[in-house]
């Protein structure tokens, strides 16, 4: 009787799975994957939709992975034209002391040498040299003091309020010798969470989207043909043609990031079938020198192949179930709705539309009715929307994308006339 029992439970679970009733489905992807890392995150670029997070909100070391702040503010002084690219600046003598050791990652730089903020910034990106990427801070600043404020208070801006920041470069401030951070010590080194690393690299791609013309050099000579020439190779193996390149993975960027504390760390950035994501992997595990190029390339394909677009609203067009609007005393009686912009939700493969959930909130007094007169591209209320069961949500702390819902003309009021008999109408219609 047990065998046979137990036949009839397989049965139905099999019946079950055919019939795509297995509680979940749509999003039980996001936890077939594990990254051999002490956290990890991978997000759409533009919206910042998380695909897959382990431990992302562990504040860990995160290395030179901080030049991505550091070089969006020597981009944002650049852009509002307070610094040029030909501007030329001179090393001082911690600066110079830095560029001396051949220990970190460094181009020489001279006493006596002045150097363009172009030559240093691709230094800093490519070779992720650290006395180039203080130079900078300085031309940015006037100290590498200021020049951390300044970081904190871009990470500030965005939202970002739990990071330790105490340098420019990401290395510990003991290697530092110079220039600690007031009321840092000599045993502090910069951390961030993985979900605020990839909001600054989300910031960085949009904002400053010609970073990956150096993102994506392989190599380049600093100071070609001066005694101080140094060839500078691209830390990003993943780049097409280095060692740790994947065919199916046309990696542009970002940036890599060691010490001890913070082990092997890389964000990462790819375009694939119009969709860019970009991957965190912090403190990656393994035994072979491209493990976190390793653990990247499983964390891309997963979400590259689990997670596609899906268009919810288009900009111009009623949003289904609420394509129009009474009007009250209106020379129209009705205005017709449509969303404000389009809207693409990315959601786990097989996903459909009758998976997704819109909630309609209307704008206060006007849920089924507006007041004339009626201008045009009035809102009259929201949409918002969400994959089924998708608990995994946003950077920025939401669950849903939203759209709003406005009227596409004008409706003036009727006058005393056309208000008159249309209630005589109305009267009549309802006696009878």
């Amino acid at each position: 009787m047990k065998k046979v029992w137990r036949g009839l439970i397989l049965v139905v679970a099999a019946i079950s799975v055919w019939a795509g009733v297995a509680p979940a489905a749509t999003v039980s992807a996001a936890t077939t994957v594990d990254i051999d890392a002490k956290a990890a995150l991978a997000i759409e670029a533009k919206t910042g939709k998380v695909l897959y997070a382990k431990n992302a909100d562990a504040k860990l070391p995160i290395a030179s992975m901080t030049k991505m702040l550091s070089l969006y503010l020597v981009l944002e002084a650049i852009h509002d034209g307070k610094l040029q690219w030909t501007q030329k600046v001179t090393p001082d003598q911690a600066i110079y002391t830095i560029s001396q050791d051949n220990s970190l990652s460094n181009v020489p730089l001279r006493l006596d040498g002045s150097y363009s903020v172009e030559e240093l910034y691709e230094a800093s990106f490519i070779y992720s040299a650290n006395a180039a990427m203080m130079l900078l801070g300085n031309a940015v600043a006037g100290t590498q003091d200021k020049f951390v404020d300044l970081m904190k208070a871009k990470l500030k801006a965005w939202g970002i309020n739990d990071a330790t920041i105490v340098n420019a470069t990401g290395l510990p401030n003991g290697q530092l010798k110079a220039d600690i951070y007031p009321g840092s010590t000599a045993a502090d080194e910069n951390a961030m969470t993985a979900k605020d690393i990839a909001l600054v690299a989300q910031h960085l791609l949009n904002d400053y989207p010609e970073v990956l013309k150096i993102t994506t050099v392989k190599t380049k000579t600093f100071r070609e043909g001066t005694s101080d020439a140094t060839k500078m190779d691209n830390y990003d193996w993943m780049l097409q043609g280095l060692v740790a390149a994947k065919a199916d993975l046309p990696v542009d960027g970002l940036k890599t990031g060691t010490t001890d504390k913070a082990g092997d760390c890389f964000t990462g950035t790819v375009t694939k079938n119009g969709m860019r994501i970009i991957t965190v992997v912090l403190h990656a595990n393994g035994t072979a020198q491209t493990r976190r190029f390793d653990q990247t390339a499983t964390l891309m394909r997963y979400a590259l192949n689990n997670w596609t677009a899906l268009k919810v609203s288009t900009k111009g067009t009623a949003v289904k179930g609420h394509s129009r609007i009474a009007v009250n005393k209106g020379k129209a009686q009705h205005v017709a709705l449509a969303a404000d912009k389009t809207v693409t939700l990315y959601v786990p493969t097989g996903t459909t539309a009758q998976d997704v959930v819109a909630t309609y909130t209307a704008k206060k007094g006007m849920k089924t009715r507006i007041e004339a007169p009626v201008k045009a591209a009035t809102t009259v209320g929201t949409v918002t929307f969400a994959a089924k069961g998708d608990t995994l949500g946003y950077l920025n702390g939401t669950t849903s994308e939203t759209v709003n819902v406005k009227t596409t003309k004008a409706v003036d009021k009727a006058n005393f006339f056309v208000l008159l008999f249309r209630g005589i109408g109305e009267f009549f219609s309802n006696l009878f």
